[in-house]
């Protein structure tokens, strides 16, 4: 989807490009392709993500991580995560990873979304 600014947030104007984001980080890659619409905070440090809409995660929605080999003087250093590829309109993926939305728990703690274990615990003791 493209890149915009939440309501009130100063966002790097390098990270509102018309353009095709990359990433090195496999994490990375499956946070952004898990992530439902509204303003998704990640703080790459702490491996935790905050969804500005939680309720929209659907940890079973089906999600995919492409592997792209592209040259880097075809790509703009975004910062130590992300790079862009300006000027295409797609491009041919080398492989491709399917996921569960929910397999970012495996990379990221969500702080504002139970994970399966937490709603478990809690059906768990309402039913006792």
């Amino acid at each position: 989807m493209q890149a915009k600014a939440g309501e009130g947030l100063d966002v790097p104007p390098d990270e509102l490009l018309e353009a095709i984001y990359l990433t090195p980080d496999y994490g990375f890659a499956l946070a952004m392709a898990a992530r439902p619409k509204g303003v998704t905070t990640i703080d790459n440090n702490a491996h935790t993500i905050e969804f500005e809409r939680p309720e929209l995660f659907d940890p079973e929605k089906e999600v995919y991580v492409y592997e792209i080999d592209i040259p880097k003087n075809e790509t703009k250093v975004v910062d130590e995560l992300q790079a862009a590829v300006e000027n295409k309109d797609e491009l041919k993926p080398d492989k491709m990873f399917t996921h569960k939305a929910g397999d970012v728990e495996q990379y990221y703690e969500l702080t504002n979304w139970p994970s399966e274990t937490e709603v478990a615990k809690n059906t768990e003791l309402k039913l006792k």
